[in-house]
């Protein structure tokens, strides 16, 4: 759940009724789950209530979470850990503070790292920091603070994706007072920030910044944490060719390429596709058009259905 999306509504399943699930896929042969959920930090008494539950089954299926610094169920980390899991990604976004106000994130450095601390101090297998670059009324000094703070933090891995702005929330309305975006045309897309935005960092320079606070990174790294960063290398090792690992080393160090990578190339293709914008078209078309072409649909399915149940009905002919 997104509380922008949901006017803040939220409910939650029950401990017994997610302890069950993790029951029925470790019975089934998975190994591990993923919460995607904003809020399940929210209610400690219902993540206690997890975590026992995951020991009175004895389970061994491991897990991971999502959520904020700011939580106030960090006293149950050990529990957690206890309980299998794994993993928690934190989303920072930035080291400076000043931007942190700018996006409205309601949370401090100070608790950024705490929560960061607690996670690693509990026995939290890997902790994950999201972090966002080319924000607005970011200048190059920010995001230097952004990779200082990934630096210094006792993070496993991190991600530095440039910010996109999502309708709905409170900085899309922004852009929409600013006329930098149109709720009637645009209302299906999203945008990088720095596309649109012009108090954002030209996108060329946030790419160098980014190279090179990437750079410092993981040599800040490999001196202050080496052991945290062979095992990191070595949990990569175990999941992907030994040549991309030395990629993702080393891709920061080979320069500055011109043009779009071919993931930002396939990146666009999604964002902006045809396909999307005639399924964004369809919802202009009156209720009668739409109905007519679900008629047509349901008609040609019909007919393809019981062309192959007349072939299933014919005889079958054995050769010798």
């Amino acid at each position: 759940d997104i509380p922008i999306f949901n006017e803040g509504k939220w409910r939650a399943r029950s401990a017994q009724h997610v302890v069950s699930e993790l029951k029925y896929l470790e019975e089934c042969g998975y190994g591990s789950v993923y919460f995607v959920d904003d809020h399940f930090l929210l209610q400690p008494k219902r993540i206690e209530a997890i975590c026992q539950g995951i020991m009175d089954a004895k389970l061994s299926i491991q897990w991971g979470i999502e959520g904020r610094v700011d939580s106030v169920a960090q006293h149950l980390f050990p529990a957690m850990a206890r309980a299998h899991c794994r993993t928690v990604m934190f989303g920072i976004e930035s080291g400076s503070q000043k931007i942190l106000d700018r996006l409205k994130k309601e949370q401090t450095l100070e608790e950024v790292a705490t929560a960061v601390k607690n996670a690693k101090k509990a026995g939290i297998e890997i902790v994950h920091g999201f972090f966002t670059v080319g924000n607005p009324d970011e200048t190059v000094e920010d995001m230097n603070a952004t990779f200082d703070l990934a630096s210094k933090l006792p993070l496993d891995t991190f991600g530095f994706n440039r910010l996109c702005v999502y309708r709905g929330t409170p900085l899309w309305q922004e852009y929409v007072k600013r006329s930098l975006v149109s709720e009637t045309t645009d209302w299906h897309k999203y945008f990088k920030c720095s596309t649109i935005d012009p108090t954002c960092l030209p996108g060329e320079v946030i790419n160098e910044v980014r190279r090179q606070g990437l750079k410092r990174l993981f040599v800040y790294k490999l001196l202050h944490y080496p052991i945290q960063t062979f095992r990191l290398l070595r949990r990569f090792l175990r999941f992907m060719p030994a040549r991309d690992v030395a990629y993702l080393i080393i891709k920061p160090f080979l320069g500055q390429k011109k043009g779009a990578t071919k993931a930002e190339v396939l990146s666009r293709a999604v964002e902006h596709a045809d396909m999307k914008d005639a399924a964004a078209q369809l919802t202009q078309l009156a209720d009668e058009v739409l109905q007519d072409v679900m008629e047509v649909s349901r008609l040609e399915r019909l007919r393809i259905q019981q062309e192959a149940e007349g072939l299933r009905e014919l005889p079958m002919v054995h050769s010798r």
